[in-house]
């Protein structure tokens, strides 16, 4: 299990900082065609998690498909529903995200506040 879950460390040690980087920065058109940041706060610790995620976007949901579900723990913080802000194209948003298990995976879908709304 070990060296299987090493290529997971390295991408979040390494690769997931600088694409953060570019994201937030005014270089974001490079890569914010397909990806996102999204701010997650955890359950329990209250602790907020900034991540890198791929996305699809139809009007005002924004759909995250997560790869690898049992690798990644910090979708199963927005289980139930749960308020989330997310940097899409240079522009910060705020939402309500839910997550969809079924058979073909697992997908949070985030309704996105209004713009101009002070949201979660």
């Amino acid at each position: 299990m070990a060296s299987s879950h090493a290529p997971f460390v390295l991408v979040n040690r390494t690769v997931n900082p600088l694409v953060r980087a570019v994201l937030a920065s005014p270089a974001h058109r490079l890569l914010s065609g397909r990806l996102a940041l999204i701010a997650v706060s955890g359950r329990r610790s209250g602790r907020v998690f900034t991540l890198p995620v791929g996305y699809h976007r139809e009007g005002e949901r924004v759909t995250i498909t997560i790869d690898w579900p049992e690798r990644k723990l910090w979708w199963r913080n927005l289980r139930g529903g749960a308020p989330v802000s997310l940097l899409l194209g240079g522009v910060r948003r705020t939402g309500v995200a839910r997550v969809r298990e079924d058979d073909g995976g697992v997908a949070v879908d985030v309704d996105l506040d209004p713009l101009g709304s002070s949201g979660g």
